[in-house]
């Protein structure tokens, strides 16, 4: 099938949906970010790309924290919200209950099954964009989405960005077994 080159790159879909909390001004400011990835394993890094401008940078900015929390799609709504509008012209304070851990300042929300806070230990500025390395500095779960002491993806019901069509749409069936479906395998045969 022949290939059609994309003008201004290819998304990588679907983008997971996630929550990131950061205290700005002594208070907590939540926003939806899509582009977000875990780039190390142990000690376990996760990675933000947020823009300069957002209210939450200046958060991660003051305290060099930040939190990572994966919302349902019971959240779906107010996921949006924090993700539509900013910090700077309506007050975000109320929408989630919060919860603090280890690093004080980094908040977290109640209502998200899975959440991690991180202390930042590399930043790179990217055009308009902030990269932010964060050490996973530890994680909460709620007992229900474990399996055999383990997060388990699809009880947490998380739900994905993807642009276009500006979308949300949540995981698919598993369908083969990973590190063992390509067992045997042979090249060209």
């Amino acid at each position: 099938m022949p290939k059609t080159k994309l003008d201004g790159g290819a998304f990588s879909y679907p983008m997971p949906v996630a929550l990131v909390g950061a205290t700005v001004e002594g208070k907590p400011n939540f926003m939806a970010v899509a582009w977000l990835s875990r780039v190390n394993y142990s000690p376990s890094y996760l990675a933000i790309a947020i823009s300069k401008k957002h209210r939450t940078t200046r958060g991660v900015e003051e305290s060099g924290t930040f939190s990572v929390n994966l919302p349902g799609r019971d959240l779906v709504v107010p996921t949006d919200y924090v993700g539509t509008y900013s910090g700077e012209s309506v007050d975000k304070t109320k929408v989630f209950e919060v919860f603090y851990g280890e690093l004080e300042t980094a908040p977290m929300v109640e209502g998200c099954l899975l959440c991690a806070e991180c202390r930042v230990v590399q930043k790179v500025e990217l055009p308009g964009n902030n990269l932010y390395v964060g050490e996973e500095v530890a994680a909460y779960a709620d007992e229900g989405i474990l399996v055999d002491g383990e997060p388990h993806i699809t009880k947490l019901e998380p739900f994905m960005l993807i642009i276009p069509p500006s979308e949300y749409v949540g995981l698919g069936e598993a369908f083969a077994a990973a590190w063992s479906v390509g067992e045997g395998y042979k090249a060209g045969k």
